[in-house]
């Protein structure tokens, strides 16, 4: 049976690389992309050599049609895509220019968006893999967004970065009811980023698991919302905040 071929776009500071390297673990393929040469590199020294890289920008319909025929070119074929969106400098509503906060919606919202179509106009135009065994309905492919948990909960001083994440939310839903005729699914995961709590450790006492998620684990969601067996969820956001959503207050 030919191996499935996973894309990653963007590596952030650390969730991008677990992912490329849970799907690779699992028997995929995989393309990372990035448009830092840094975060490529060191993603390249800490992953398998198999796994393939390509660098260029992300926000703009040739970049992403460039990543896209990078895989391609690469593996033949791309069956699912997980997006790792940028994350906006900390701003309020009282000091955020009109610039910054276009450019910060332009490389987000916008970037989603793009990708969202560039993704899914070629799962359409590709065969599909051959069918064995007795498998769920066949899905066109899947496309998870891994978004910070921003997207569901702010606080003071994280403007631009609440506006654009919510904003990657509502690309994603919208995304999954159009393009859910053609069974491609599209997800999101929501989490608590780990470099973003090992940096604000009060925000601990808010976690009722008294940790923060690591990078390993929004990786095994990302693989779990990508897989057969999810074959009927879409549309969906998975919250990874160790029970801090359902907390009234701080812990004690």
């Amino acid at each position: 049976m030919a191996q499935p071929v996973t894309l990653v776009l963007g590596l952030g500071r650390e969730t991008g690389e677990a992912i490329a390297r849970r799907f690779e673990d699992e028997g995929h393929r995989v393309l990372a992309a990035d448009p830092s040469l840094e975060r490529i590199e060191a993603a390249r020294d800490s992953l398998d050599e198999t796994i393939q890289f390509y660098h260029g920008d992300l926000s703009t319909k040739l970049g992403l049609r460039n990543a896209v025929t990078a895989a391609v070119e690469a593996y033949g074929r791309i069956d699912n895509a997980v997006v790792v969106p940028p994350y906006e400098e900390p701003d309020s509503l009282l000091d955020f220019t009109q610039e910054k906060f276009e450019k910060a919606l332009g490389r987000t919202a916008r970037g989603a968006a793009l990708a969202l179509r560039v993704i899914a106009e070629h799962l359409l135009d590709q065969e599909d893999l051959p069918e064995t065994g007795v498998e769920r309905k066949r899905q066109k492919g899947a496309i998870t967004f891994i978004l910070r948990y921003a997207a569901v909960s702010s606080m003071p001083g994280r403007f631009t970065d609440t506006v654009s994440q919510a904003a990657i939310q509502g690309v994603m839903r919208a995304g999954a009811l159009e393009l859910a005729q053609h069974n491609i699914r599209v997800n999101a995961i929501v989490s608590l980023r780990p470099s973003e709590e090992r940096a604000t450790p009060w925000s601990l006492g808010r976690v009722p698991l008294g940790r923060a998620v690591l990078a390993d684990e929004i990786a095994a969601a990302a693989y779990f919302m990508a897989s057969a067996e999810t074959a009927f969820l879409t549309g969906q956001s998975l919250i990874l905040d160790g029970g801090r959503s359902t907390l009234s207050g701080v812990l004690d």
